[in-house]
């Protein structure tokens, strides 16, 4: 029984047996069969299977070793009005791929190979189009090959908009060991060597630029580009951005072009004729939601060189607002890497020199830069030929014109530490510069708002300005000129916190020399002035002149009241400063002002309506003076002063001169800066009339709200023939005789002058006058017999107690207070 059984089980192990060594057998010959059956019929299945035709001549396909070679291979699409298949359409010499994994690239998509070779082709490819709301894939191909050679190639490639992605001819390519980086911050292909050569291409950046080149030459560690382009392809409207860029270059050349993953060391790079084109898209703000990462790569370049290069920028309108028309550039040791890109300059350089003609820059509708040439030696910089050009006029705001015949910056180490900018300079250099100002007709009102600059320390050696012109005009009047103007500023300091006060920096020496300065200084005068020299503490001004508009006669008509016409000359001023302060809690602190030459001018034409309007006194005045003010002393000497009044119906005009003018005042002060005298005193001493040596002490508290004062006076040896020139006109007489003297020691306030009058006379006669100025002799015989024509002795005082008009000014108070004294010995 055990033996019949045994008898059946041997056949079933054979069959078992067999069947085992049939597969293994079948899987041992399955690729070479596969391999037989592929070199017969792969045209075919191609043809069949695929949307593609192909004729070829023949082809040799290992599995086992992954190798293809395919040799006379042309291929169509059978129908090329299908946009959603991949149009493919080109005839190849020769085909060559080894160590391809077949069988990955079949099961999985992975496609990985040693060497990729193709010879004397001509391909055009057109990728498949998506299809009615199909979204595109963003799944990555697993493509990877060790090393390519192209030789004598033809290809056009485009996407399924018909858009170009590579076009070129006559492609010569070998690169080899080649590496690829999944890591989108770094370089994601390498290779050891590289060789490439290729005439027209076009390759389609992405969906808004494409780069074209007449011809690429690339080998043994030098790139050369022929007509190289980088090009927008749309309009300007449809970029996500605030500008659009259009750059060109005849001829860009690298050489020592080392290339890896994390790095791209170059040693020289020049772009000849480079012509950069931006166009501004109008948008304030783009969105941010596609940012990149970080870079994690360096790139180092030795030196790059821009030469004869332009630069033209345009606006939304096509309106070009800034160009260059030739520039040559040079920079050296260039680091860009993970760390700089952090900084607001996002790359290091240590060398560079810059050159640049016919520079032009629209700031705005009314405004626009232009310059001649820039020269840029590493830190020194040359501006020949700086202009500010008016374009136009404004009611509203000032407009600038402005040239210049050079400006030098001299060592120039300014650089960003981080976020904040370091500006250092040696010295700045700007000669022959001149402004001229149009000023606004309207005053249009500014929303101040708080601006904060970005971190800055500013530390600049020096500042001149060399022969310069400054004129500012106002609906075509001018308001300001300054005939030569020199200015030397040393050791500049600013910084971030001192740029947000009213004077945003600091100096340690200052010097200023403007000469033959012309202001419009209001309505009735003008102020010229020959020459002020400064150094901040010392200011020296020659032949100032406060001039008027008009004549006497033109100016008594064209005020509505009454009002003092002055005429004032001064050959020298000499300010000295003690502490002064300019900005939000200014004050005016000087130690003297002496005033040489002073000669004083003042005309009153009586003619006009009375002003009404209330005088006040001097200490009211000084009170009423916002800004803290102390001057210490202010001299005068070697002047004269005149007042004429002229009197309606009067036939001469009333006259007083104070002729060898001297005068020392001191304590000047509106009694704001704490610590400081209160009371001003003024000595002065004069010629009256040019014989009658005078002698004034005045004297008042500015902190008296009562406006009280004093004031003293002697005149020795007065002629009666002076004293006609007042006497005269206001009250109608002359006088004949000699005066000894005439003496006053008055007080007063805001109320009244009042005090004692001294007079001591001779031969005294009193002329009573007429309308038409003749005598009255009866009148004159009648009062003579009245008045004391001798005072013998010392005489006696009177007392005199003048009320205040108002509306009169403190000087005309002290007149009528000595008038009243004269009539009180005389009538």
């Amino acid at each position: 029984m055990e033996k019949k059984l045994l008898k059946k089980r041997t056949p079933r192990k054979r069959i078992i047996l067999w069947t085992f060594i049939g597969f293994v057998t079948l899987l041992a010959i399955f690729p070479f069969a596969l391999d037989f059956y592929l070199q017969k019929k792969l045209p075919d299945l191609i043809n069949e299977k695929t949307p593609y035709k192909v004729v070829l001549k023949d082809f040799n396909l290992s599995l086992l070793k992954g190798n293809l070679t395919v040799n006379d291979l042309e291929i169509t699409t059978k129908n090329p009005k299908d946009q959603h298949i991949t149009q493919i359409n080109g005839n190849i010499k020769n085909l060559n791929i080894t160590d391809l994994n077949i069988w990955k690239a079949v099961f999985s998509k992975t496609y990985h190979a040693d060497q990729f070779t193709l010879t004397d082709s001509d391909i055009k490819i057109k990728l498949a189009a998506l299809k009615k709301n199909q979204k595109p894939s963003n799944k990555k191909i697993n493509l990877h090959i060790n090393n390519i050679a192209l030789h004598n190639v033809n290809a056009d490639v485009e996407n399924g908009l018909g858009k170009t992605v590579f076009r070129g001819q006559n492609i010569n390519v070998n690169l080899k060991d080649i590496k690829q980086s999944n890591d989108g911050n770094k370089i994601p292909i390498a290779f050891s060597e590289f060789k490439i050569d290729a005439e027209n291409v076009q390759i389609g950046v992405n969906e808004f630029y494409e780069i074209n080149a007449k011809k690429i030459d690339a080998a043994n560690k030098i790139l050369q580009l022929v007509q190289f382009h980088l090009k927008p392809i749309q309009a300007v409207t449809q970029y996500n951005s605030k500008n659009v860029f259009d750059f060109s270059t005849q001829n860009l050349s690298a050489k020592d072009f080392n290339i890896s993953q994390d790095s791209l060391i170059v040693s020289d790079i020049t772009f000849t004729q480079p012509d950069l084109k931006v166009y501004s898209t109008g948008k304030n703000t783009v969105d941010k939601s596609n940012n990149s990462k970080e870079i994690d790569l360096k790139i180092g370049l030795k030196n790059i060189t821009f030469q004869k290069g332009k630069i033209n920028v345009f606006q939304a309108n096509k309106e070009k607002t800034a160009s260059v028309e030739n520039f040559n550039f040079k920079m050296s040791d260039i680091v860009f890497d993970k760390n700089t890109v952090k900084e607001k300059i996002p790359f290091r350089f240590t060398k560079h020199d810059i050159e640049a003609e016919n520079i032009y820059f629209k700031a705005d509708q009314l405004q626009a830069v232009k310059i001649k040439s820039i020269a840029s030696r590493n830190a020194n910089i040359t501006i020949d030929g700086f202009q500010v050009l008016a374009l136009g006029k404004s009611s509203t705001k000032d407009v600038f014109s402005v040239s210049t015949d050079q400006i030098k910056i001299l060592n120039n180490k300014s650089r960003y530490i981080g976020q904040n900018l370091n500006i250092q300079l040696d010295g700045i250099e700007i000669n022959n510069p001149s402004v001229q100002i149009t000023s606004a007709t309207k005053n249009k009102k500014k929303n101040q708002k708080d601006t904060t600059p970005p971190p800055f320390t500013a530390h600049i050696g020096f500042i001149r300005i060399n022969n310069g012109k400054v004129s500012q005009k106002k609906q075509n009047v001018e308001k300001l000129a300054v005939g030569k103007l020199d200015i030397k500023v040393d050791k500049v300091f600013s910084d971030t916190e001192l740029f947000k006060k009213d004077i945003p920096f600091k100096t340690e020496k200052n010097y200023i020399d403007a000469k033959n300065i012309r202001l419009d200084a209001g309505k009735y005068y003008y102020l010229k002035v020959a020459e002020i020299k400064s150094t901040g503490k010392n200011t020296d001004i020659s032949e100032f002149n406060y001039l008027p508009k008009y004549s006497r006669a033109g100016f008594s008509k064209v005020i509505a009241k009454e009002s003092d016409l002055y005429t004032i000359t001064v050959k020298k001023i000499n300010i000295k400063d003690h502490n002064t302060q300019l900005g939000k809690n200014s004050s005016i602190d000087l130690s003297k002002i002496s005033i040489d030459g002073l000669h004083c001018n003042i005309y009153h034409d009586l003619a006009p309506p009375d002003d009404i309007a209330v005088r006040y006194l001097f200490s009211k005045k000084l009170r009423d003076v916002k800004i803290p003010l102390f001057i210490k002393e202010i001299s005068i000497k070697n002047s004269d002063l005149e007042y004429e009044e002229d009197a309606e119906k009067s036939n001469i005009p009333g006259k007083l001169t104070f002729n060898n003018f001297q005068a020392l005042i001191t304590n000047v002060n509106n009694a704001k800066i704490k610590g400081r005298p209160t009371v001003i005193n003024t000595d002065a001493s004069f010629d009256f009339y040019g014989k009658a040596e005078t002698k004034v002490n005045w004297k008042f508290d500015v902190k008296d709200l009562a406006d009280k004062f004093t004031i003293k006076g002697d005149v020795q040896k007065l002629s009666a023939d002076n004293v006609n020139l007042f006497v005269r006109p206001y009250l109608n007489i002359t006088l004949d005789g000699n005066i000894d003297y005439l003496k006053f020691d008055y007080y007063g306030s805001q109320d009244g002058i009042a005090g004692k009058f001294y007079f001591k006379y001779n031969d005294m006669y009193v002329n009573f006058l007429n309308k038409k100025g003749k005598e009255r002799k009866f009148l004159n015989t009648i009062a003579n017999w009245f008045v004391k024509n001798e005072s013998k002795g010392e005489p006696g005082h009177v007392v005199i107690d003048k009320k205040r008009e108002p509306e009169r000014s403190f000087f005309s108070m002290l007149w009528q207070g000595i008038m009243e004294g004269l009539k009180k010995y005389l009538i």
